[in-house]
């Protein structure tokens, strides 16, 4: 289940919503677009946490918030994207290329976290290698 809701995105995008408050079968992207978005970027978190050997982070970390916002950034990355963008040079950023980039940033705080101390399961131990003796 996404850490973030299209509510989440919507008020990361009101550029692509006009004056509409949400995401819905007719806006572009539609909420549906958006929900497969939040479940993408929710898989791409907890498989990052995965190879740092921590499970999902629950509602009850001090963590969660980090991880809702990054998964909002995620989905609100690829709704920019989802709409057509002109640059007018080489070097400007898009709002898509903000978003991924605060996206990332984001990931980098999460990933730097001692999660465990913040109530989240270690499942794994690293090895250093070396033998025991009895």
């Amino acid at each position: 289940m996404p850490y973030a809701s299209a509510c989440d995105v919507a008020a990361l995008t009101h550029n692509l919503l006009g004056n509409i408050p949400n995401f819905t079968t007719t806006t572009c992207p539609t909420l549906a677009q958006v929900n497969v978005w939040l479940t993408t970027g929710c898989s791409v978190i907890n498989s990052r946490l995965a190879s740092k050997g921590v499970s999902a982070i629950p509602t009850t970390s001090e963590a969660y918030g980090v991880a809702q916002q990054a998964n909002a950034l995620y989905a609100a990355w690829f709704a920019e994207r989802s709409r057509i963008s002109a640059r007018v040079s080489k070097d400007e950023r898009s709002r898509a290329d903000m978003m991924k980039d605060d996206f990332e940033d984001l990931m980098d705080v999460l990933l730097e976290l001692d999660l465990s101390r913040m109530g989240v399961t270690q499942t794994s131990v690293a090895y250093a290698g070396g033998i025991s003796v009895s």
